[in-house]
């Protein structure tokens, strides 16, 4: 951390002699906290800035793009594309980085940090935009964009939330951890996250909270009422073959300068924004104007809906090969939303793909977890592989990661990254197997 944070502060002594910036950031949730800190910073410091948050890097980013200009959430997978921007730029990101940039990089997989477990891309340009002024107070940003990612609070993310909580930004309490706060019933009845059997079935909800006297508002549980529902998701979960129960239970964040106080609402929001093609929405979100507010529940209230059918059509439809499930379908609107959903608390046992044919394009995204992932399992690996075997791209993460592929290419696809898989997970037996022998 402390090579990290010396090479931020170099990058944020460059920003700051800037005119201007371009700011180019992805348009997940991640991504769009990304773009909302480093614009937050830009303008305490009186430094004007355009922002573009996009799905994707592709050549069409990059036609005409002049520095200085600093790309967040993408660009370390990208040299190729990077090296054509013509001034100065720079890069902050925590994907896997591929080959060498020519410009000032910030990444935690550079400095011995996991960026996909540990730090993400709004922790990483938090790490920047700290030494651009007195900018403590967005560091809840900064964790909204890590829980956005599905990262826990450990390693740099820890580091980060606790000068979140000495600076008076966020707030940390024991709870449930939910993206919405109000009465129970109403909260878990329309609640993907946790996914649980009764999910939309508002009775259902209605029985399991009166079984165990529970009511009143979810923020406010404590004491026996909060222990005694947490017993009981910890049951459910397990008994539908899920190991999720630490992602609902434990500490719940509490936003203390944002638009909304529930951390988890925020990157609900943000995500609906990117998923319903208005990104800037959220963005106007993390500058902590709340005029869209209202705007931005209804969008996250219609994604729910879809979210919830797209589950739907997985536990139908879902198809598994020698390693890996997929489900493939035709403009779902959810994909990877539901890859993380169906991998967390439906099928556990092998990585989950879904393939998406809208608008010509067959978008991917895989999930895996951490027992594969300590298998052997690069998702990262497989998707890129793969995609470019058929003509596509793809890459990410070890535990999450997407591509795009041809359309008429999907089975091949599939068969190579079953394949991969397959190959990583047996090198991981054949290396145990190894090390038992030679004990012997």
């Amino acid at each position: 951390m402390k090579r990290l944070d010396k090479a931020a502060e170099a990058i944020a002594k460059s920003i700051l002699h800037c005119d201007s910036m371009r700011v180019i950031s992805h348009n997940d949730a991640d991504g769009i906290t990304s773009a909302g800190l480093i614009c937050n910073a830009l303008l305490r410091a009186g430094i004007p800035f355009q922002a573009t948050l996009l799905n994707r890097l592709d050549e069409s980013a990059i036609i005409g793009l002049t520095g200085p200009v600093v790309f967040c959430d993408m660009g370390s997978g990208k040299p190729e594309l990077i090296s054509r921007v013509k001034g100065e730029c720079f890069v902050l990101d925590h994907h896997r980085p591929v080959g060498t940039l020519d410009c000032m990089h910030l990444n935690p997989h550079l400095y011995g940090i996991d960026g996909a477990f540990e730090l993400s891309a709004a922790g990483t340009v938090y790490c920047v935009i700290r030494h651009m002024g007195e900018n403590a107070d967005l560091a809840g940003l900064a964790l909204v964009g890590a829980m956005g990612d599905r990262q826990a609070m450990i390693g740099a993310n820890r580091s980060i939330l606790e000068e979140a909580v000495a600076s008076g930004a966020v707030e940390i309490r024991a709870g449930i951890k939910m993206p919405e706060d109000g009465p129970v019933q109403e909260v878990f009845s329309k609640s993907v996250e946790p996914l649980l059997d009764f999910t939309g079935d508002p009775e259902k909800t209605l029985s399991f909270l009166n079984d165990l006297r529970i009511e009143g508002n979810i923020q406010d549980l404590a004491g026996d009422d909060l222990s005694r529902l947490g017993t009981a998701l910890t049951l459910k979960l397990l008994m539908q073959g899920s190991f999720a129960a630490d992602s609902v239970l434990g500490e719940v964040i509490r936003l203390k300068h944002e638009v909304v106080e529930n951390a988890l609402e925020l990157v609900q929001l943000l995500n609906a924004c990117g998923n319903r093609d208005v990104p800037g929405v959220g963005l106007t979100l993390c500058l902590r104007d709340g005029a869209l507010l209202g705007e931005a529940r209804r969008l996250a209230a219609e994604y729910k809906g879809h979210i919830l059918r797209e589950i739907g059509l997985l536990r139908e439809r879902s198809v598994a090969m020698k390693n890996i499930r997929y489900l493939k379908m035709e403009n779902m609107e959810a994909g990877a939303i539901v890859s993380g959903l169906g991998i967390r608390y439906l099928f556990t046992d092998q990585p989950l793909v879904t393939l998406n044919h809208k608008d010509d394009k067959v978008k991917i995204s895989a999930r895996g977890t951490k027992p594969l992932i300590a298998r052997g399992l690069d998702l990262s690996v497989a998707l890129k592989s793969a995609a470019e075997a058929v003509g596509g791209a793809g890459g990410g993460h070890t535990i999450a990661s997407g591509a795009s592929v041809p359309p008429g290419m999907e089975d091949k696809f599939l068969s190579l990254v079953d394949e991969i898989v397959g190959s990583q997970l047996c090198k991981d037996a054949t290396e145990k197997a190894s090390v038992s022998e030679d004990g012997l």
